[in-house]
């Protein structure tokens, strides 16, 4: 029976000690500022990278792709010169082959502290020594003429974690990249933190493959439910890795901690509940922990249940001294509403987490109604306050809701951290909103944010868009300005395929 303390938004609070309560003022790290965290060339304009995994490339199906879409001076995200790369593009390296679907994960940060943001590409259909579905990630090294126009790219894959590959494995389905600003006194600039899911491993029980950077060398993990001080067990099927998230949340101060979507887990007799593992200080394989934050955490809305996915999406943000994290559970049931989904909320101060509200379409002030199959929680992404915003929002999306126009068009609700109730919902009915509405469009089934220096856009993927079947982006703006769309075709170099949205700039696009 589906619980009502779901609605309550209840906000307990259980504490996970930490060595140190003060954080480090995260300005510097080993030399390099902080500035735009999505400018592969420098300009100091905010660029955006949207995969196309799905796309042909030299006659091979589904071998995928990426496109750059530059910011210039006009100061909007992504409207200046675009930009195609595959596994055959300079500075990329590798080989376009059917099936590899390069871009289905990706991720964004500058990991070598050059000034350059880099990008993460996961590639979980990458064949290996006759093995299916191995999977891989390159890391493509931004530079002052674009992407991969610098330094060759770096590849990872289950040898470099001291891991034998196995088929099925899709390691790169998930990936997460933070730049490690609290390592402002080392003597070398690498200082990052790379996270690559793979919930195939292991009959799909699934692994996290950490590289952390730091003080001129570096460690490698890799994590599954098995390892020493993580909560759970590794069982086949739970899909462990399927979502990631990281940043400094919790643990010892200044180092990254991740949350990891356990979306299968299976808790008691209740197949496919879900959970998430919050493993903290992933720097040395004696420090780091993982902790539960599942639907049966103390002190956590609602109780674990068959279907509900939990931890199919998850996300964080760090504003201030205050981590926020944001977990979607789209299959759960609302009263009798099966499939209506839901979304757990924490926060942490790093002293303590503390879980807040469940949200969900039936939270007392929020647009709409929880209905069965609505899928509300499928995608979430945080942006931080920016451009004279001073809130923190949360985009939930709602793929599978339905409108007057028809079944799965898709919802997008937009919330403030601190006000759950002054949500704001979009469609492709929105006013402005380019494309038209139909059945199956699946509009929230990606969304990401971007902050740039002088906009800060929500980012809505539609790879299934039935208008545009070779898939689009709708670009709105927070604070104002014309919603506008990316859609492959004139600058924008049009492919066989029909996956374009399916990530954006860090944000998966999979599903569990």
């Amino acid at each position: 029976m589906h619980t009502q303390a779901l609605l309550t938004g209840l906000a307990l609070t259980f504490t996970i000690p930490l060595t140190s309560p003060t954080p480090p003022a995260f300005a510097v790290a080993d030399g390099c500022t902080a500035g735009v965290s999505s400018d592969v060339d420098g300009d100091g304009w905010a660029d955006a990278v949207v995969a196309d995994p799905l796309a042909a490339v030299s006659g091979q199906p589904q071998a995928g792709r990426i496109v750059v879409l530059y910011g210039d001076a006009d100061g909007r995200v992504g409207e200046g010169a675009r930009a195609e790369l595959h596994q055959s593009s300079p500075g990329v390296g590798g080989g376009p082959e059917a099936g590899d679907r390069f871009g289905a994960a990706l991720a964004m940060a500058d990991l070598d502290c050059d000034g350059y943001t880099d990008v993460v590409v996961g590639i979980p259909g990458e064949d290996i020594a006759g093995l299916a579905d191995v999977g891989w990630v390159r890391v493509i090294r931004g530079a002052p003429g674009g992407l991969g126009a610098g330094a060759g790219s770096t590849q990872y894959s289950q040898a470099s974690f001291g891991h034998a590959a196995g088929a099925g494995d899709e390691f790169g389905y998930t990936v997460d990249a933070v730049e490690d600003l609290g390592q402002g006194g080392t003597p070398e600039p690498d200082a990052y933190a790379l996270a690559i899911g793979v919930p195939g491993a292991d009959s799909d029980a699934g692994a996290l493959a950490v590289r952390a950077a730091f003080d001129g060398g570096s460690q490698t993990h890799w994590i599954t439910q098995d390892s020493p001080g993580v909560s759970g067990a590794s069982e086949p099927g739970d899909r462990f890795g399927a979502a990631v998230s990281c940043n400094y949340l919790s643990g010892i101060a200044g180092e990254i901690d991740c949350v990891v979507g356990v979306p299968k887990e299976k808790i008691g007799s209740r197949a496919n509940a879900g959970s998430a593992v919050l493993v903290e200080d992933i720097y040395y394989p004696d420090e780091y922990s993982g902790r539960s934050l599942s639907q049966n955490s103390p002190g956590v809305p609602g109780t674990a249940e068959a279907g509900d996915l939990y931890g199919s999406a998850v996300d964080t943000v760090l504003v201030g001294g205050t981590a926020r994290i944001a977990i979607g559970a789209p299959g759960e049931g609302i009263g009798s509403r099966e499939k209506a989904g839901a979304v757990q909320l924490f926060s942490s101060n790093t002293t303590h987490v503390t879980p807040g509200a469940a949200l969900t379409q039936n939270t007392p002030g929020v647009a709409g109604v929880a209905e069965k199959g609505d899928r509300f929680g499928s995608a979430v992404a945080w942006i931080a306050p920016g451009l004279g915003d001073p809130r923190t929002r949360l985009a939930v999306g709602v793929p599978r809701e339905d409108t007057k126009k028809g079944k799965d068009t898709g919802l997008v609700q937009v919330f403030r951290a601190d006000l759950l109730s002054s949500d704001v919902s979009w469609t492709q009915q929105s006013p402005g909103v380019p494309g038209i509405a139909q059945p199956g469009d699946r509009f929230g089934e990606v969304v990401a944010t971007i902050a740039g220096g002088t906009e800060r856009v929500l980012l809505v993927g539609l790879p299934r868009d039935q208008q545009n079947p070779v898939g689009m982006v709708n670009v709105i703006p927070f604070g104002g300005g014309a919603p506008r769309a990316w859609v492959p075709g004139g600058s924008i170099p049009d492919p066989v395929g029909n996956s374009f949205g399916s990530a954006i700039g860090g944000v998966d696009g999979g599903s569990a």
